[in-house]
């Protein structure tokens, strides 16, 4: 026995030696656990497809609060399977509205689900407007989604116009679903608003989804400039135990206080990985945190934007190491929209009425490609040119539009501009 003992020892020893735990949920800031209310009010409307659920910060409970809409992904229609996230969210301050938008025996069609989510989140400001409720600040509104509600966090972006809900400050897109037909998925996400501010998450070991949605998004919003979106992608890291997963289910946060009992395979599946750990903390409840500080309140926004240490990092292992850094694009390096790019190119006159000019200064020759869309997105011209050095005062006619707003993408080698004229 005393030889078995001495042959285990050092074995057990060097494991818990070289075992590294993950780090934990920071105290304060963005992610962080400095909570301003202790409890959470669950409200149950959600009988049918276009119902909802409603959370409510108590304890002390606010007169007013922002707002989050939550989107789960397909068939995850019970809220527990998010309920960690959703607990954090509801515990800093904001109500979450979580629309249903189908049933868990997915008998609903996809060609329904805008149209469901929309009527839940409109039945939930209505309702949130009776006694006993929180009063909702609809001025700092957000939506945030996984999965298929990721590809629907950007759809509600662009039909608030016309849905009778806020325009949405915040859009927080996670693991979007890939729906290439036109049941679901929009037909034009140029649209989107040129303001709204945008957060696109990946996982790079993502078998489900894959990262196709991201990158599309990521490239067909061409009317919002990336000083407020960015493309982030999270990665595995086995250097400690537990590992860092970067799965489909990663946003998965389970907390059984809210399950409703609406079970599937899927549900089953996305509960087998519902664990709450630095993932969510420095990744996912970090990013929507920091978007939300940042898109209301013009605060945090080195933790939502700019491929800054803030953004990408995700904390330390017990032994001191840095977990594997989120990455994210544009990337610090690339220089896209820096400020010596901006300070080269002037679009006057503004507000213009038959032409305008773009006035910009190149060090060397370079080839460089002008286009001008309307407010739908669609784009109306295109120029590609090779300037040689020195001061360049390109002319475009624009005499035969339409008065309204329009805007113009300046494409360079290493760097893209964005601007905006008036059309009188």
């Amino acid at each position: 026995m005393k030889k078995i003992y001495a042959i285990l020892l050092p074995l057990i020893v060097s494991q818990q030696l070289f075992s590294q735990s993950q780090p934990t949920q920071p105290t304060s800031g963005p992610g962080g656990s400095d909570y301003t209310h202790s409890d959470v009010t669950f409200y149950n409307y959600a009988a049918n497809p276009d119902g909802f659920y409603l959370f409510e910060p108590t304890s002390p409970t606010p007169d007013s609060a922002n707002v989050v809409v939550f989107l789960h992904g397909l068939a995850l229609v019970s809220p527990h399977l998010y309920g960690a996230w959703i607990n954090h969210l509801v515990k800093h301050g904001n109500i979450v509205i979580y629309p249903k938008y189908q049933d868990a025996n997915a008998q609903v069609p996809a060609s329904e689900f805008n149209a469901n989510a929309i009527t839940g989140i409109v039945n939930a400001l209505d309702t949130l407007q009776l006694p006993g409720h929180v009063k909702p600040r609809l001025q700092n509104f957000a939506v945030g989604g996984h999965s298929y509600g990721g590809l629907m966090t950007a759809n509600m972006g662009i039909l608030a116009a016309t849905s009778g809900f806020p325009q949405p400050k915040a859009l927080f897109s996670c693991q979007g679903y890939t729906d290439n037909t036109t049941d679901t998925r929009l037909p034009n996400y140029a649209v989107m608003p040129a303001d709204v501010n945008l957060l696109i998450v990946v996982g790079d070991n993502d078998a489900i989804v894959g990262t196709t949605f991201g990158h599309f998004l990521m490239d067909s919003t061409i009317n919002v400039p990336t000083s407020h979106k960015n493309l982030i992608t999270h990665h595995s890291d086995n250097h400690g135990s537990p590992a860092i997963g970067s799965t489909h289910f990663e946003p998965c946060s389970r907390d059984d206080n809210y399950d409703t009992g609406e079970s599937n395979l899927f549900t089953t599946v996305c509960g087998l990985g519902t664990k709450t750990d630095a993932v969510d903390y420095f990744c996912y409840w970090k990013l929507f945190d920091a978007l939300m500080d940042c898109a209301f309140y013009g605060e945090n926004c080195n933790y939502a934007f700019g491929d800054t240490p803030e953004q990408h990092g995700m904390g330390e292992w017990s032994d001191g190491q840095p977990l594997v850094a989120l990455t994210v694009e544009p990337s610090a390096e690339t220089g896209i929209e820096n400020n010596e790019d901006e300070s080269r190119f002037n679009i006057y006159p503004n507000p213009a009425s038959d032409e305008v000019f773009i006035n910009f200064n190149l060090k060397e020759k370079e080839e460089i490609l002008i286009e001008l869309f309307n407010s739908q997105g669609q784009l109306i011209k295109s120029i590609i040119r090779i300037y040689a050095a020195g001061i360049v005062n390109e002319r475009i006619e624009i005499e035969n539009l339409v008065p309204g707003i329009y805007n113009f993408q300046i494409q360079r080698k290493e760097s893209i501009y964005y601007g905006k004229i008036a059309l009188q």
